[in-house]
């Protein structure tokens, strides 16, 4: 059994966690594969091997993000559409989708065992469209996918919903988001909490210059269409998961739908979301 290890190594506590996660999978006979771009990082061991990450995923079980939930979200991109699932350690602050923490680490030995639960988190796909009708970008979301102009200039759009019109807005952008980003950029846009393994696409703008807009649940079977309507600018981008941004020009389409592959997310912790959204989210505030 092998398990590919990606770690975050910006994060302070990274490093050393990737190294006794490394000896507690030896101690339960899996093999650690970490990134050969990281090698450096690591004295040479026998139960370590260094493969590139795309490589690894083709032969690994698992998957263990070491860092924040940007580390998951970067992590996810590997494992696109492999039988792999991935499990989260938190070792940044919040660590929303993590299962465990950095101090936690005796709780990999049920990955040897299968006692742990996979909740499938449901993902989506945007596709930039040229005037000819040509997909000239592609990218898959655990999270969302974003629409804005530079330095937060408001901007009007039309969204199309299954080709029908469902409203022309004006405002800073908007989130295309799944129920697993509702606990990201979505809730800081207003939008709903949504229980991860409920199937929907949550629609939300940003800034809106509308009074009485409100985000909007849509059923997961269905297809969005953004269409720019204000004209000669060329600081409008497209955003998937907080990766680099692509240009989105005026005379393009973006289409937003379900992706035709789940994530398999390994729970350690036995907590519900809603535990996870008490503690990490709530009881923080309380706090303050």
């Amino acid at each position: 059994m092998k398990a590919v290890v990606i770690p975050n190594i910006q994060k302070e506590k990274a490093l050393s966690c990737t190294q006794n996660v490394c000896k507690q999978l030896y101690q339960y006979q899996i093999e650690s594969i970490i990134d050969s771009n990281l090698k450096k990082y690591f004295d040479e061991k026998p139960y370590i091997s260094f493969q590139p990450i795309s490589q690894a995923t083709n032969e690994a079980a698992f998957a263990i993000a070491i860092g924040g939930d940007g580390t998951i979200l970067r992590c996810a991109k590997y494992v696109i559409g492999k039988n792999i699932s991935l499990l989260g350690i938190n070792t940044g602050t919040l660590g929303f989708m993590a299962s465990i923490e950095s101090e936690q680490l005796n709780e990999l030995s049920r990955l040897k065992s299968g006692d742990y639960r996979i909740s499938k988190r449901m993902m989506i796909c945007g596709d930039l469209i040229d005037s000819r009708g040509n997909i000239i970008y592609h990218c898959t979301a655990l999270n969302d996918i974003t629409v804005n102009r530079q330095f937060s200039r408001v901007f009007d759009f039309e969204v199309y919903r299954n080709d029908v019109l469902l409203g022309s807005y004006r405002s800073d952008g908007v989130i295309f988001s799944t129920p697993t980003g509702s606990t990201a950029y979505a809730l800081s846009a207003g939008g709903p909490i949504i229980e991860p393994e409920f199937p929907c696409i949550e629609l939300s703008l940003i800034c809106p210059h509308v009074y009485f807009a409100r985000p909007i649940l849509f059923s997961p079977e269905t297809r969005l269409r953004v269409v720019l309507k204000t004209h000669h600018m060329n600081d409008s981008y497209i955003c998937a998961d907080g990766e680099a941004p692509i240009i989105f020009k005026e005379d393009y389409i973006l289409e937003v739908y379900r992706s035709p592959h789940e994530l398999n997310l390994i729970d350690l912790s036995g907590n519900t979301f809603f535990d996870s959204l008490s503690n990490k989210l709530i009881q923080p505030l309380k706090r303050i």
